[in-house]
């Protein structure tokens, strides 16, 4: 899995002091791109599918284990779960880094490649199969 620190806001805190529930699938959303900018320039990948990878979240999951409080340091870990004809699962852990890495949340999500020209998913590209292999 690769892993990377995360910088909370002020604003991912709810009024009991702990990371909003909503936030999580963001956290999410910002550790597959920083992964995907990552894994897709070793793989050659084009810069334009780089910056917009032909993509769709078909579906999010997201398990609560612990809370994260203000002024914890946290970070989150993202894999790759699986890889099908047209879409692939990513999977995510977020932890709090200064504690053991105590638990904090785990989660999924399932990508499909996407034609947003002709409006249809689509076999996942070689080149992007070869670069999530590669995670």
């Amino acid at each position: 899995m690769l892993r990377y620190p995360l910088l909370t806001r002020y604003s991912d805190y709810d009024t009991k002091g702990h990371v909003n529930n909503a936030v999580y699938l963001t956290y999410f959303e910002w550790a597959r791109v920083q992964s995907w900018q990552q894994v897709a320039r070793r793989g050659g990948i084009s810069e334009v599918d780089i910056a917009d990878p032909p993509l769709i979240v078909a579906e999010a999951r997201v398990k609560y284990v612990s809370p994260a409080n203000i002024g914890v340091a946290l970070a989150v870990e993202i894999g790759v779960k699986e890889i099908r004809t047209k879409g692939f699962s990513f999977v995510y852990r977020i932890v709090a880094s200064e504690e053991d890495d105590r638990l904090v949340a785990e989660g999924e999500t399932v990508q499909v490649a996407y034609d947003y020209s002709a409006g249809r998913t689509m076999p996942i590209p070689p080149e992007m199969r070869a670069a999530l292999e590669g995670m």
